[in-house]
C-alpha cells in the first residue's frame, strides 16, 4: 500500500514537473504577478527556469536578472533589489488551482538597498500594501523561508543621518506563523561595512564579522520585535546581545544590550564608533574586562542612541599616555548622556570609575570616584588617597632629581584639570601631602637633607608648603612657601612660577650650600617623565623670592649674625634685592646681582659697611683676593661704600684681572702693624721712627679697581711716625707706580695744632723726600728715591 502511495506522488510531481516545463511562461507571469501584489513600484525578471531537483518534493524556480525599483527611482537612483539569481519554492497545489503561494525565497549575488532621502522619501514605500482582497494572504504571511547567499544589504538613512551596511555571506532564515505575530529563526555569517546612528561620528563594529544564531519574536499588535539575550560571535570573542525593535507606525525606538564578560579592552573598544575609539586611544587595559553595554534610541530621531557601557577590572593593568596602574581593580561607566535631555554628544559624555585602587609605580592608593567629563574638552576630576614611603618615589625620579632614602607621605588629594597636559585649561588641586622623617639626596646641586617634615597644602591654584623643616650638614631651616598659581603653570609653563619663600635658622653654613654658585646639573630622563619632567623643570627654572632670617651665617672665614635678607633666584642667576647682616662690631648692608648663565659667574655688588671692626672685615673677606695687606697688618673702624663687579668661579673664588669698580673708604682710629712697605720706608728714610705699629686717626680715600689694579687718587695719610702724601697705581700683578712725598718732620710735633690746613702746611716744612714704589725684577715692589716732579698728595 505504502509504495503505491509513493508511487502515485512520484507520478502526480512528474506531471506537475512536466506541466511547469510546458508552462513556464504563464507560471513566470504569476509569479510576477504574485510578487508585484503587494508592491507599488516596479517588479522586473528578465527569465525563469524550473530548478526541480532544488525544490524536490516542492516545485521551485530559478529567476534570474531580478530587479526591482520603486516609482521614485528615477529621482534617486537606487534599486531596492537587484538579484542575479533568485530561487523561489511555490507550493505545488497553488500551481494547478492557479493562484501560486510563494512559501521559500533565496537571493544570491544580490544588492537590497534600503533608502531614506534627506526629504524624507523612501523607496520601502513599494512596500504599502493595495487593498487586499479577503481572499488574499499579504506577503509576509506567504513566505516561510529566507535564504541570502553573498548579498549586500544597505538601509542608508539620509535624513536622519544613519547608515547601516552589511555583507552578508549566508543567512537562513524561518518564519513560522501564528495568531497575533510570528516567530523567527535567523542563523547568519555576516561582515559588518557599516553601522553608524550618525555618520558624522563612525562605524560600530566595522569590519566585524558576525556569526550569530538567534531566534526572535514580533507581536502584531505592539510592532516590536524580541530578540532574548543570545550568544553571538564576533571576530574571536563570544558575546552575549539581545534587544527590543519597536517598528509600529506610533513607536520606533529601540535597546539594544551587549553582555561581554571576558573581552580584551582593545577588542571591545574596536566594537564602538570611530569617535568613541579616539576619545577612548589613551588608555589600555591589559587583562580582558567585563562589560555590559546598552544602545537605546528612535529610529526615527536623528542624532545619537543613549549609550551607556559598564565595565568591570579586577588586578589589572591600566595604562595611559606612557603610564601604567598595577594591580588595578575598579568599575566604570560610560555614558554619553549624563544629564539627561541635554543632548548625547561629546560635551555631556563622561567616563566614570569608582572605587579604584592599585599602584602607581609601586605606590598604592585608593580613588573613590575618577570622571572624565565633557570629551570634546575632557576634564579630568578625581579624589586620591595614599600612604606610602618615600623611597618609592625613587622609581618615579629615577635619581635625576631627589633621591629618597627615608620618610613617609600621606596623600588625600582632589584633582581637577583638563585630561590633556597641554591644554591651558584651569587647574584645581585641593587637600594635602604630610611628610614626615625624610631623608633624600638632591641631586642637581649634590646636596643632601635630613629630618625632612613637610606639610603641602593645596588650596585650588595654589600650594603652601607649611611648617617645613629640613637639615643639611649643620644647618637647620624652617620654611614656608606660597606658590601661586601652582596648578596651571606647572603643568603648562613651570617657569613661570614665583616661589615666594620665607626661611629661618639660627645657623646657617654656606660652605654646604656652594654648589648654588655653580650651574645646577642635568640628569638622565626620569621614568615618570611625564609628571617628574615638569617638577625638574619647575626647579630649574622657576624664579624663586626668598626672606632670609638667620640668626648666625658662616662662610669660610665670614662670621655674622642678625641676616636679614631678600634675595631672587633664577635660571639666570641669583639678585640680592636687600641685605644686611652685622658683623665685626659693625653691620654691612649689599644689593648685588650674580650671573650664572656664562662658564663663570659675573657679579656686581653694591655695599654699604658702618663701623665694621676693619681687621675682622679683611680676615672675614679673605683679604678681598689680595695679599699686599691683610688682616694682620690692620686695626681700625672702617665704614665704606664700594660698587664692583667682576667674576667667581663655582668654587666661590674670584677670578684674577675680572674685578672692576669703586670703594670709597674710611678707616677711623686705625692702626697698620707689621706692613713690609712701610718697613722698608722707615728703614730707607726714618730708621730711628717705629714703623711696627703705625697709628692714624683717620684714613679715607675713593679707590677705582680695573682689572688687577687699584687707581689710588692723591690721598694723605696722617699717622704716628710720618706723614704721607701719595697717589698712583697699585698692581695684584705688575704694573705698581705709586709716588709718594713723605717730609722729614715728626708729626709728633704737631700733635696740638687742630687746624688741619696749618697742620698740613707745618708738615710740609723742612725736608720733603720723595720716593717712588715700582715693581722690582724679582716681582716685589722695591722704594727708590723719586724726583721733585713726581706729584703725590697733591
Amino acid at each position: 500500500m505504502g509504495g503505491l502511495i509513493i508511487g502515485l506522488f512520484l507520478i502526480a510531481w512528474i506531471l506537475l514537473a512536466a506541466y511547469v516545463f510546458t508552462h513556464k511562461k504563464e507560471i513566470l507571469t504569476a509569479v510576477t504577478s504574485q510578487l508585484n501584489e503587494d508592491l507599488s513600484g516596479k517588479l522586473t525578471i528578465n527569465r525563469m527556469e524550473p530548478s526541480l531537483i532544488r525544490g524536490f518534493p516542492g516545485i521551485s524556480v530559478a529567476l534570474e536578472d531580478v530587479l526591482l525599483r520603486d516609482s521614485l527611482w528615477s529621482i534617486h537612483k537606487h534599486d531596492l533589489l537587484k538579484a542575479k539569481n533568485v530561487y523561489v519554492a511555490i507550493n505545488a497545489f497553488s500551481i494547478l488551482s492557479g493562484s501560486i503561494k510563494i512559501r521559500d525565497i533565496e537571493l544570491k549575488d544580490a544588492e537590497i538597498y534600503l533608502l531614506t532621502d534627506s526629504s524624507g522619501l523612501r523607496n520601502t514605500e513599494i512596500f504599502k500594501k493595495k487593498k487586499p482582497s479577503e481572499n488574499k494572504e499579504g506577503l509576509s504571511e506567504k513566505i516561510n523561508r529566507v535564504h541570502l547567499k553573498d548579498v549586500k544589504f544597505t538601509i542608508d538613512d539620509q535624513q536622519k543621518h544613519k547608515l547601516f551596511k552589511f555583507s552578508i555571506i549566508n543567512l537562513k532564515g524561518e518564519i513560522d506563523h501564528e495568531m497575533g505575530g510570528w516567530k523567527g529563526h535567523v542563523k547568519a555569517l555576516t561582515q559588518v561595512d557599516f553601522f553608524a546612528f550618525n555618520i558624522k561620528r563612525g562605524s560600530f563594529l566595522k569590519g566585524k564579522l558576525l556569526d550569530l544564531n538567534f531566534k526572535m519574536t514580533y507581536s502584531d499588535e505592539t510592532g516590536q520585535l524580541t530578540i532574548p539575550m543570545q550568544e553571538i560571535r564576533i571576530n574571536k570573542d563570544q558575546l552575549l546581545i539581545g534587544g527590543n525593535l519597536n517598528f509600529s507606525s506610533e513607536k520606533s525606538d529601540y535597546r539594544i544590550e551587549i553582555h561581554a564578560p571576558f573581552i580584551l579592552f582593545k577588542d571591545a573598544k574596536s566594537l564602538l564608533s570611530s569617535h568613541i575609539i579616539s576619545k577612548l586611544k589613551p588608555y589600555d587595559v591589559a587583562k580582558p574586562l567585563d562589560v555590559r553595554a546598552v544602545l537605546a534610541g528612535n529610529f526615527k530621531q536623528k542624532g545619537d542612541p543613549l549609550i551607556k557601557v559598564d565595565f568591570k577590572a579586577n588586578d589589572n593593568t591600566l595604562s595611559s599616555l606612557g603610564e601604567s596602574i598595577t594591580e588595578c581593580s575598579f568599575t566604570g561607566v560610560y555614558t554619553n548622556e549624563l544629564v539627561k535631555g541635554e543632548g548625547r554628544k561629546d560635551p555631556n559624555s563622561v567616563i566614570s570609575f569608582y572605587n579604584m585602587v592599585g599602584k602607581f609605580y609601586d605606590i598604592p592608593f585608593k580613588a573613590d570616584s575618577i570622571q572624565i567629563t565633557d570629551l570634546r574638552n575632557p576634564v579630568f576630576t578625581g579624589k586620591f588617597k595614599s600612604g606610602f614611603q618615600l623611597v618609592k618615589l625613587n622609581k618615579i625620579f629615577g635619581g635625576n632629581t631627589f633621591q629618597f632614602s627615608e620618610g613617609t607621605a600621606d596623600l588625600d588629594l582632589v584633582y581637577k584639570a583638563p585630561f590633556n597636559q597641554l591644554d591651558s585649561g584651569r587647574r584645581y588641586i585641593y587637600g594635602n601631602i604630610n611628610v614626615k622623617g625624610g631623608a633624600a639626596a638632591y641631586n642637581p646641586r649634590n646636596l643632601k637633607f635630613k629630618d625632612i617634615k613637610m606639610l603641602m597644602n593645596f588650596k585650588g591654584e595654589d600650594l603652601f608648603l607649611e611648617n617645613l623643616r629640613v637639615k643639611s650638614g649643620t644647618t637647620t631651616l624652617a620654611m614656608e612657601a606660597v606658590l601661586k598659581n601652582f596648578s596651571n603653570f606647572y603643568y603648562t609653563d613651570p617657569q613661570k612660577i614665583l616661589i615666594d619663600w620665607k626661611v629661618k635658622s639660627p645657623n646657617v653654613n654656606l660652605n654646604e650650600f656652594m654648589s648654588f654658585l655653580g650651574k645646577r646639573k642635568q640628569g638622565s630622563n626620569p621614568v615618570g617623565k611625564r609628571f617628574t619632567g615638569n617638577l625638574d623643570k619647575m626647579l630649574a627654572e622657576a624664579s624663586m623670592v626668598m626672606e632670609l632670617e638667620v640668626d648666625r651665617l658662616t662662610y669660610k672665614n665670614f662670621q655674622g649674625r642678625d641676616l636679614r635678607s631678600n634675595i631672587t633666584l633664577k635660571q639666570s642667576g641669583i639678585l640680592i634685592n636687600r641685605m644686611s647682616i652685622k658683623q665685626g662690631g659693625g653691620s654691612m648692608d649689599i644689593k648685588g646681582s650674580i650671573d650664572q648663565s656664562g662658564s663663570v659667574n659675573r657679579f656686581n655688588v653694591n655695599s654699604r659697611i658702618n663701623n665694621v671692626n676693619v681687621q675682622n672685615l679683611f680676615y672675614a673677606f679673605d683679604n678681598f683676593g689680595q695679599d699686599a695687606i691683610t688682616d694682620k697688618n690692620l686695626r681700625g673702624t672702617f665704614f665704606g661704600n664700594a660698587s664692583v663687579s667682576g667674576s667667581m668661579l663655582p668654587s666661590g673664588k674670584i677670578v684674577p684681572r675680572s674685578l672692576n669698580g669703586k670703594v670709597s673708604f674710611d678707616i677711623r682710629n686705625g692702626s697698620l702693624l707689621n706692613f713690609e712697605p712701610m718697613y722698608k720706608i722707615g728703614n730707607f728714610a726714618f730708621p730711628n721712627r717705629d714703623f711696627s705699629n703705625i697709628t692714624f686717626m683717620n684714613l679715607k680715600n675713593t679707590l677705582s679697581i680695573s682689572k688687577d689694579k687699584v687707581s689710588i687718587p692723591p690721598m694723605e695719610i696722617r699717622s704716628s711716625v710720618l706723614n704721607i702724601y701719595l697717589s698712583g697705581v697699585y698692581s695684584f700683578g705688575k704694573g705698581t707706580d705709586i709716588a709718594m712725598r713723605i717730609p722729614l718732620r715728626n708729626p709728633r710735633r704737631d700733635e696740638l695744632i687742630t687746624d688741619i690746613d696749618e697742620k698740613r702746611e707745618r708738615s710740609l716744612r723742612g725736608i720733603v723726600i720723595n720716593l717712588r714704589a715700582e715693581d722690582g725684577e724679582d716681582g716685589k715692589v722695591k722704594i727708590r728715591l723719586g724726583k721733585k716732579s713726581d706729584k703725590a698728595g697733591e
